[in-house]
Protein backbone atom coordinates (compact mmCIF):
# COMPACT_ATOMS: atom_id res chain seq x y z
CA UNK A 1 0.00 0.00 0.00
CA UNK A 2 2.76 2.44 0.97
CA UNK A 3 4.65 1.85 -2.27
CA UNK A 4 1.42 2.35 -4.22
CA UNK A 5 0.94 5.75 -2.56
CA UNK A 6 4.50 6.74 -3.43
CA UNK A 7 4.18 5.49 -6.99
CA UNK A 8 0.82 7.14 -7.68
CA UNK A 9 2.08 10.70 -8.37
CA UNK A 10 4.98 9.33 -10.43
CA UNK A 11 2.70 7.11 -12.51
CA UNK A 12 0.24 9.99 -12.93
CA UNK A 13 2.92 12.17 -14.52
CA UNK A 14 4.29 9.36 -16.71
CA UNK A 15 0.74 8.46 -17.76
CA UNK A 16 0.64 11.65 -19.80
CA UNK A 17 3.16 10.11 -22.18
CA UNK A 18 2.54 6.35 -21.92
CA UNK A 19 -0.51 4.07 -22.00
CA UNK A 20 1.39 1.57 -19.83
CA UNK A 21 1.58 4.04 -16.97
CA UNK A 22 -2.07 4.98 -17.37
CA UNK A 23 -2.98 1.40 -16.46
CA UNK A 24 -0.58 1.48 -13.53
CA UNK A 25 -2.05 4.78 -12.38
CA UNK A 26 -5.53 3.27 -12.39
CA UNK A 27 -4.26 0.26 -10.43
CA UNK A 28 -2.64 2.57 -7.87
CA UNK A 29 -5.83 4.61 -7.54
CA UNK A 30 -7.92 1.47 -7.15
CA UNK A 31 -5.55 0.21 -4.44
CA UNK A 32 -5.69 3.53 -2.64
CA UNK A 33 -9.50 3.71 -2.71
CA UNK A 34 -9.82 0.12 -1.45
CA UNK A 35 -7.46 0.83 1.42
CA UNK A 36 -9.42 3.96 2.40
CA UNK A 37 -12.56 1.78 2.45
CA UNK A 38 -10.70 -0.74 4.66
CA UNK A 39 -10.81 -3.30 1.87
CA UNK A 40 -7.94 -5.51 0.75
CA UNK A 41 -5.94 -4.26 -2.20
CA UNK A 42 -6.02 -7.08 -4.74
CA UNK A 43 -4.32 -5.50 -7.75
CA UNK A 44 -0.94 -6.92 -6.77
CA UNK A 45 0.65 -3.61 -7.69
CA UNK A 46 2.39 -3.30 -4.35
CA UNK A 47 4.15 -6.62 -4.86
CA UNK A 48 5.00 -5.75 -8.47
CA UNK A 49 6.65 -2.52 -7.38
CA UNK A 50 8.46 -4.31 -4.55
CA UNK A 51 9.76 -6.99 -6.92
CA UNK A 52 10.81 -4.48 -9.55
CA UNK A 53 12.68 -2.25 -7.08
CA UNK A 54 14.30 -5.22 -5.35
CA UNK A 55 15.49 -6.52 -8.70
CA UNK A 56 17.10 -3.19 -9.59
CA UNK A 57 18.80 -2.93 -6.20
CA UNK A 58 19.90 -6.59 -6.40
CA UNK A 59 21.71 -5.94 -9.69
CA UNK A 60 23.65 -3.16 -8.01
CA UNK A 61 24.35 -5.11 -4.81
CA UNK A 62 22.92 -8.56 -3.91
CA UNK A 63 23.36 -7.99 -0.19
CA UNK A 64 21.65 -4.60 -0.41
CA UNK A 65 18.88 -6.13 -2.51
CA UNK A 66 18.28 -8.78 0.16
CA UNK A 67 18.20 -6.13 2.86
CA UNK A 68 15.69 -4.05 0.85
CA UNK A 69 13.43 -7.09 0.25
CA UNK A 70 13.45 -8.04 3.94
CA UNK A 71 12.82 -4.51 5.27
CA UNK A 72 10.92 -2.97 2.39
CA UNK A 73 7.92 -2.00 4.57
CA UNK A 74 10.06 0.06 6.95
CA UNK A 75 12.01 1.56 4.07
CA UNK A 76 8.84 2.45 2.18
CA UNK A 77 7.33 4.11 5.25
CA UNK A 78 10.50 6.17 5.75
CA UNK A 79 10.40 7.22 2.09
CA UNK A 80 6.71 8.09 2.38
CA UNK A 81 7.33 10.27 5.46
CA UNK A 82 10.19 12.03 3.69
CA UNK A 83 8.00 12.52 0.63
CA UNK A 84 5.17 14.04 2.68
CA UNK A 85 7.63 16.28 4.55
CA UNK A 86 9.23 17.41 1.29
CA UNK A 87 5.82 18.14 -0.19
CA UNK A 88 4.83 20.13 2.91
CA UNK A 89 8.03 22.18 3.06
CA UNK A 90 7.92 22.73 -0.69
CA UNK A 91 4.35 23.99 -0.45
CA UNK A 92 5.27 26.34 2.40
CA UNK A 93 8.25 27.55 0.40
CA UNK A 94 6.10 28.19 -2.67
CA UNK A 95 3.56 30.10 -0.57
CA UNK A 96 6.30 32.23 1.00
CA UNK A 97 7.82 32.89 -2.41
CA UNK A 98 4.50 34.01 -3.87
CA UNK A 99 3.80 36.20 -0.85
CA UNK A 100 7.27 37.50 0.01
CA UNK A 101 9.68 36.74 -2.84
CA UNK A 102 11.66 34.19 -0.77
CA UNK A 103 10.91 30.60 0.23
CA UNK A 104 11.75 31.33 3.86
CA UNK A 105 9.86 34.59 4.38
CA UNK A 106 10.59 38.32 4.09
CA UNK A 107 13.30 38.36 6.74
CA UNK A 108 15.40 35.60 5.17
CA UNK A 109 18.18 35.44 2.60
CA UNK A 110 18.29 31.63 2.56
CA UNK A 111 18.51 29.56 -0.60
CA UNK A 112 15.22 29.39 -2.48
CA UNK A 113 14.71 26.97 -5.38
CA UNK A 114 12.13 29.35 -6.88
CA UNK A 115 14.67 32.19 -6.85
CA UNK A 116 17.96 30.44 -7.77
CA UNK A 117 19.77 33.68 -8.66
CA UNK A 118 18.94 35.24 -5.30
CA UNK A 119 17.55 38.30 -7.06
CA UNK A 120 15.05 39.02 -4.28
CA UNK A 121 17.26 38.14 -1.32
CA UNK A 122 20.74 39.36 -2.16
CA UNK A 123 22.45 41.50 0.48
CA UNK A 124 25.87 42.88 1.24
CA UNK A 125 26.64 40.96 4.40
CA UNK A 126 27.91 42.55 7.60
CA UNK A 127 30.44 39.85 8.45
CA UNK A 128 33.29 42.35 8.56
CA UNK A 129 31.46 44.13 11.42
CA UNK A 130 31.13 40.90 13.41
CA UNK A 131 27.41 41.38 13.99
CA UNK A 132 25.69 38.71 16.04
CA UNK A 133 22.46 37.81 14.25
CA UNK A 134 21.76 34.52 16.04
CA UNK A 135 18.25 33.84 17.23
CA UNK A 136 17.79 34.66 20.86
CA UNK A 137 20.20 37.58 20.77
CA UNK A 138 18.77 40.65 22.46
CA UNK A 139 18.06 43.21 19.79
CA UNK A 140 16.83 46.77 19.87
CA UNK A 141 14.44 47.75 17.11
CA UNK A 142 15.53 50.88 15.23
CA UNK A 143 13.77 54.17 15.86
CA UNK A 144 12.96 57.20 13.76
CA UNK A 145 15.26 60.20 14.15
CA UNK A 146 14.47 63.80 13.30
CA UNK A 147 17.85 64.34 11.65
CA UNK A 148 17.60 61.34 9.30
CA UNK A 149 16.05 62.10 5.89
CA UNK A 150 12.52 61.06 5.00
CA UNK A 151 12.04 59.78 1.47
CA UNK A 152 8.48 60.31 0.36
CA UNK A 153 5.64 62.47 1.63
CA UNK A 154 5.91 64.13 5.03
CA UNK A 155 3.32 63.21 7.65
CA UNK A 156 2.65 59.72 6.31
CA UNK A 157 0.73 57.23 8.45
CA UNK A 158 3.63 54.77 8.41
CA UNK A 159 7.38 55.24 8.07
CA UNK A 160 9.51 52.30 6.99
CA UNK A 161 13.09 52.37 8.27
CA UNK A 162 15.62 51.48 5.58
CA UNK A 163 19.25 50.60 6.29
CA UNK A 164 21.32 50.91 3.13
CA UNK A 165 24.83 51.43 1.82
CA UNK A 166 25.54 53.69 -1.15
CA UNK A 167 28.20 51.26 -2.37
CA UNK A 168 25.93 48.21 -2.08
CA UNK A 169 24.53 46.97 -5.39
CA UNK A 170 21.55 45.38 -3.63
CA UNK A 171 20.63 48.66 -1.98
CA UNK A 172 20.67 50.21 -5.45
CA UNK A 173 18.35 47.46 -6.70
CA UNK A 174 15.96 48.31 -3.86
CA UNK A 175 15.86 52.02 -4.76
CA UNK A 176 13.22 51.80 -7.56
CA UNK A 177 11.22 49.31 -5.49
CA UNK A 178 11.03 51.85 -2.65
CA UNK A 179 9.80 54.50 -5.06
CA UNK A 180 7.17 52.09 -6.41
CA UNK A 181 5.91 51.40 -2.89
CA UNK A 182 5.77 55.12 -2.05
CA UNK A 183 3.79 55.81 -5.22
CA UNK A 184 1.43 52.90 -4.51
CA UNK A 185 0.38 54.34 -1.15
CA UNK A 186 -0.09 57.87 -2.43
CA UNK A 187 0.95 59.76 0.70
CA UNK A 188 0.25 57.12 3.34
CA UNK A 189 3.77 55.61 3.54
CA UNK A 190 7.30 56.98 3.48
CA UNK A 191 10.81 55.70 4.20
CA UNK A 192 13.59 56.93 6.47
CA UNK A 193 17.01 56.11 5.05
CA UNK A 194 19.76 55.26 7.53
CA UNK A 195 23.28 54.92 6.19
CA UNK A 196 24.95 51.66 7.13
CA UNK A 197 28.56 51.74 6.04
CA UNK A 198 30.46 48.53 5.35
CA UNK A 199 34.27 48.63 5.72
CA UNK A 200 34.63 46.06 2.95
CA UNK A 201 32.89 48.37 0.47
CA UNK A 202 35.04 51.05 -1.08
CA UNK A 203 33.70 54.58 -0.47
CA UNK A 204 30.88 53.25 1.74
CA UNK A 205 31.82 55.47 4.67
CA UNK A 206 32.81 58.47 2.51
CA UNK A 207 29.61 58.39 0.48
CA UNK A 208 27.59 58.26 3.70
CA UNK A 209 29.41 61.36 4.95
CA UNK A 210 28.88 63.04 1.59
CA UNK A 211 25.12 62.46 1.73
CA UNK A 212 24.98 64.15 5.15
CA UNK A 213 27.08 67.04 3.87
CA UNK A 214 24.60 67.44 1.00
CA UNK A 215 21.74 67.35 3.49
CA UNK A 216 23.42 70.22 5.34
CA UNK A 217 22.85 72.36 2.26
CA UNK A 218 19.28 71.14 1.77
CA UNK A 219 19.99 68.98 -1.28
CA UNK A 220 20.01 65.51 0.22
CA UNK A 221 17.48 63.89 -2.11
CA UNK A 222 19.23 64.98 -5.29
CA UNK A 223 22.58 63.78 -3.96
CA UNK A 224 21.10 60.50 -2.70
CA UNK A 225 19.83 59.73 -6.20
CA UNK A 226 23.10 60.78 -7.82
CA UNK A 227 25.10 58.43 -5.60
CA UNK A 228 23.10 55.42 -6.76
CA UNK A 229 23.07 56.57 -10.40
CA UNK A 230 26.88 56.78 -10.36
CA UNK A 231 27.56 53.87 -8.01
CA UNK A 232 29.89 52.02 -10.38
CA UNK A 233 32.22 55.01 -10.77
CA UNK A 234 32.28 56.37 -7.23
CA UNK A 235 35.61 57.78 -6.04
CA UNK A 236 36.79 60.82 -4.10
CA UNK A 237 36.66 63.01 -7.20
CA UNK A 238 33.20 61.79 -8.17
CA UNK A 239 31.78 62.69 -4.77
CA UNK A 240 32.82 66.31 -5.27
CA UNK A 241 31.69 66.38 -8.91
CA UNK A 242 28.24 65.17 -7.95
CA UNK A 243 28.04 67.95 -5.37
CA UNK A 244 28.84 70.46 -8.08
CA UNK A 245 26.36 68.89 -10.50
CA UNK A 246 23.44 69.49 -8.15
CA UNK A 247 24.50 73.05 -7.33
CA UNK A 248 26.05 72.65 -3.88
CA UNK A 249 28.61 75.11 -2.52
CA UNK A 250 31.62 72.94 -3.33
CA UNK A 251 33.98 74.66 -0.88
CA UNK A 252 31.53 74.15 1.98
CA UNK A 253 30.98 70.56 0.86
CA UNK A 254 34.71 69.78 0.75
CA UNK A 255 35.27 71.37 4.15
CA UNK A 256 32.44 69.25 5.54
CA UNK A 257 34.03 66.12 4.10
CA UNK A 258 37.55 66.92 5.33
CA UNK A 259 36.37 67.53 8.88
CA UNK A 260 34.18 64.42 8.86
CA UNK A 261 31.57 66.68 10.39
CA UNK A 262 28.86 64.02 10.39
CA UNK A 263 30.99 61.08 11.48
CA UNK A 264 28.93 60.59 14.63
CA UNK A 265 25.71 60.57 12.58
CA UNK A 266 27.00 57.91 10.20
CA UNK A 267 28.41 55.79 13.01
CA UNK A 268 25.22 56.24 15.04
CA UNK A 269 23.01 54.94 12.23
CA UNK A 270 25.35 52.01 11.65
CA UNK A 271 25.38 51.18 15.36
CA UNK A 272 21.57 51.28 15.37
CA UNK A 273 21.57 48.70 12.58
CA UNK A 274 24.05 46.53 14.49
CA UNK A 275 21.88 46.66 17.61
CA UNK A 276 18.87 45.72 15.49
CA UNK A 277 20.74 42.62 14.31
CA UNK A 278 20.52 43.34 10.60
CA UNK A 279 22.30 40.71 8.47
CA UNK A 280 23.31 43.16 5.74
CA UNK A 281 22.11 45.84 3.37
CA UNK A 282 19.46 46.55 2.42
CA UNK A 283 17.32 45.73 5.45
CA UNK A 284 13.94 47.30 6.14
CA UNK A 285 11.79 47.53 9.26
CA UNK A 286 8.04 47.93 9.00
CA UNK A 287 7.54 48.56 12.70
CA UNK A 288 8.69 45.23 14.15
CA UNK A 289 8.57 43.27 10.87
CA UNK A 290 11.94 42.85 9.16
CA UNK A 291 12.37 42.65 5.40
CA UNK A 292 15.82 41.62 4.19
CA UNK A 293 17.03 42.20 0.65
CA UNK A 294 15.43 43.94 -2.32
CA UNK A 295 12.19 41.98 -2.08
CA UNK A 296 9.49 42.70 -4.71
CA UNK A 297 7.13 45.60 -4.13
CA UNK A 298 4.30 43.14 -3.43
CA UNK A 299 6.20 41.91 -0.37
CA UNK A 300 6.32 45.41 1.09
CA UNK A 301 2.70 46.05 0.15
CA UNK A 302 1.43 42.91 1.88
CA UNK A 303 3.31 43.64 5.11
CA UNK A 304 2.50 47.35 5.07
CA UNK A 305 -1.19 46.65 4.42
CA UNK A 306 -1.24 44.40 7.49
CA UNK A 307 0.44 47.09 9.60
CA UNK A 308 -1.91 49.83 8.39
CA UNK A 309 -4.91 47.62 9.06
CA UNK A 310 -3.76 46.81 12.59
CA UNK A 311 -3.07 50.45 13.37
CA UNK A 312 -6.65 51.52 12.57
Amino acid sequence: MVLCMLALPVFAVLAIFSVKYRRLTLDALDCLFRTVQLKKCDTGLDQKIKASLTGKVFKFSPSLGGFFYKHYKIISWVILILFIWSFFTGSVGLYNYIQYGNCNGPGSTGICIFDPTGEHSGISECEDLEIDTHEGKNITLPILKDDDPIIGPEGAELTVIWFGCYSCKYTKIAEPIVKEVIEHYNGRVNFQFKTFFLPSHELSYESSLAADCAQEQGRYFEYHDKLFENQEELNAVTLVRLASDIGLDVQQFEACMRSEKYKSEVEGDTLMGINAGIPGTPTFFVNGQKIVGPKPAKTFIKIIDDELEHSQ
